[in-house]
């Protein structure tokens, strides 16, 4: 059996396995297992969050050299009804590999820990320690990679592999979920006078949001073509379709440019809503950052093309054979919590827009292509003395 082929049926295996957002922990059991098998030095089994674990491995290299980690997450996102294919039976078809899950990011995870398998029975190994992030609840917001952090597996520098076509991302987009609620007064409709419709004061609440969007102040990026965007993506209120609400909640998510600062951001949505409440004083609102963006905060993230690890990986891109292209990420990374622990890291990976959708798929070559590509990562960062 050829490299090739065992590399696809890695990617196979993996694809299989369901770890939609939540139930990991069978895509890491299994990741764990293989590795034990290959011979990694250290596997372990990190809970990240009850019930829901992340691995981490270890290669420990002869002696001398940088330590390099290989990140990818686990979790995916739930499978659309639309699906034409098994979205658990992974197949090929006109060159391209079809599961759930395969852009964001099963494919990258995968092709880690193909490199781990490389490495391992080749017998020879690099002068630094390779290590493996297969990180859970990614989408709380690098939880997984913080927990892996947390538990020694650390490195000199690492590489994220989200979905950016194979393209070298240095720059990424931060998010502020926001969830505002306003604050009416209970009655019931034949008296209503008597009460406050909170869904009524949130209406101008949602056009000031809107046009919030254009106002709120930045510096243009220029690897983030844009301002900010922002959605609003939930709205809920009252009980009774008798019944003055009392409460309305609305949530929305806004990407955000590098110069901007999520907590300056939601100050902003409050002073927006304190002008509405002059010209509508009955307006009562509270803004506060979602319980999930809190659980992992989506800060925006920058590191020069210049760095030593940047420059790393464009030589692996180029040792690889294709052309190294840097490209700016419209969405967030684990390249986030890395940072914070003093890590230098950049982002690569296959797959294209709009990553998560159904019969999602990614390009043989390009998931063969970044196998190569960390592979060659690996030979040229962990060999540099340290």
């Amino acid at each position: 059996m050829t490299k090739r082929q065992d590399d696809l049926d890695l990617l196979f295996e993996t694809l299989s396995i369901d770890s939609t957002w939540g139930s990991e922990t069978p895509l890491a059991e299994y990741m764990a297992a293989r590795l034990k098998e290959w011979g990694a030095d250290e596997v372990e089994l990190v809970e990240s969050m009850p019930g829901r674990h992340s691995v981490g491995a270890r290669i420990r290299g002869t002696g001398g050299g940088k330590s390099l980690i290989l990140n990818g997450h686990l979790d995916i996102y739930e499978v659309s009804p639309d699906w034409t294919k098994d979205p658990f039976g992974p197949v090929v078809e006109d060159g391209k590999i079809y599961g759930a899950g395969i852009a964001d990011m099963k494919a990258a995870t995968t092709a880690g820990l193909a490199v781990f398998r490389d490495i391992l029975s080749s017998g020879e190994r690099p002068a630094g320690d390779v290590i493996f992030q297969g990180v859970a609840c990614h989408f709380e917001g690098g939880v997984g990679t913080q927990s892996l952090l947390d538990a020694g597996y650390t490195g000199d520098a690492g590489i994220c592999g989200e979905p950016t076509d194979n393209t070298i991302g240095c720059v990424h987009r931060g998010a502020a979920y926001l969830k505002v609620t306003t604050f009416g007064k209970q009655a019931h409709t034949s008296a209503k006078h008597l009460g406050l419709n909170a869904i009524e004061t949130m209406e101008p609440i949602l056009v000031g949001m809107r046009e919030f969007e254009g106002t709120m102040p930045y510096e243009p990026h220029p690897e983030l073509p844009g301002g900010p965007n922002l959605n609003i993506g939930t709205i809920r209120g009252g009980t009774k379709h008798n019944q003055v609400p009392d409460r309305c909640e609305m949530t929305c998510d806004i990407r955000l440019l590098p110069s901007q600062d999520p907590y300056a951001v939601r100050e902003q949505a409050e002073q927006m809503i304190a002008e509405l409440k002059k010209s509508d004083p009955r307006i009562e609102a509270k803004v506060e950052f979602s319980e999930h963006w809190l659980s992992g905060p989506r800060f925006p993230y920058e590191i020069s093309q210049d760095a030593d690890i940047s420059r790393a990986v464009k030589n692996a891109v180029e040792a690889s054979g294709s052309q190294a292209v840097f490209k700016g990420i419209p969405f967030w990374t684990d390249m986030v919590p890395l940072g914070k622990a003093g890590i230098p890291a950049v982002n690569i990976g296959p797959g294209t827009p709009p990553y998560s959708w159904s019969d999602e798929w990614v390009e043989e070559e390009k998931y063969h292509e970044i196998i190569s590509i960390y592979r060659n990562a690996v030979d040229h960062w962990c060999n540099q003395k340290a």
